[in-house]
């Protein structure tokens, strides 16, 4: 699907307007199959590599609009940060709607070892968060293999990060070890 420069601008002035789920046209009840393909039919429209042709306005434009759209689809389709959201979405007033970024700050404090900072927090690249989340998941309950394997998926989407290399080499020493 193309869009004209106008509505690519028009998008971007409601922007703020728009729940989550109104960016996606998806119903707060959507599962996550369907807000995972309501996401790749954004991403068919307002993927910035889409448009390259543009203008500079433009492609500042579309990389807002296509910003927004990942930060909705990583909170819509984590279950703690969606309820989070939808929290806040049933306590709101006012003209802005409220916006979950991916700072430890915006995650339920339950979320977050005090003093530490989750090794999810860590990562630069959104397609590595879920592993490093789903790695320090498996870490607290023991379950070494399945962590070294998911921080492996992590080192992979996101390539030289010392934080989940060093989390890597410590846990391939605490598997060595108990051999």
């Amino acid at each position: 699907m193309t869009c004209s420069a106008d509505s690519v601008f028009a998008w971007l002035e409601v922007l703020d307007s728009l729940t989550y789920y109104e960016l996606f046209g998806v119903s707060p009840h959507a599962s996550a199959d369907e807000v995972r393909a309501a996401f790749h039919a954004f991403c068919d429209t307002f993927h910035p590599d889409r448009h390259l042709a543009r203008s500079p306005a433009e492609r500042r434009a579309l990389s807002t609009l296509f910003k927004r759209g990942t930060e909705s689809f990583m909170v819509l389709s984590d279950d703690r940060l969606r309820t989070n959201y939808d929290a806040q979405l049933a306590v709101h007033s006012g003209p802005a709607l409220p916006r979950l970024t991916h700072s430890p700050l915006a995650r339920p404090a339950s979320h977050r070892t005090p003093g530490l900072p989750a090794l999810e927090d860590s990562v630069r690249a959104p397609s590595a968060r879920p592993f490093a989340r789903r790695a320090e998941e498996l870490l607290r309950g023991g379950d070494l293999r399945q962590a070294k394997l998911q921080l492996v998926m992590a080192s992979h989407m996101d390539p030289d990060n010392e934080t989940l290399l060093g989390t890597l080499r410590d846990l391939e020493a605490k598997l060595a070890a108990a051999k």
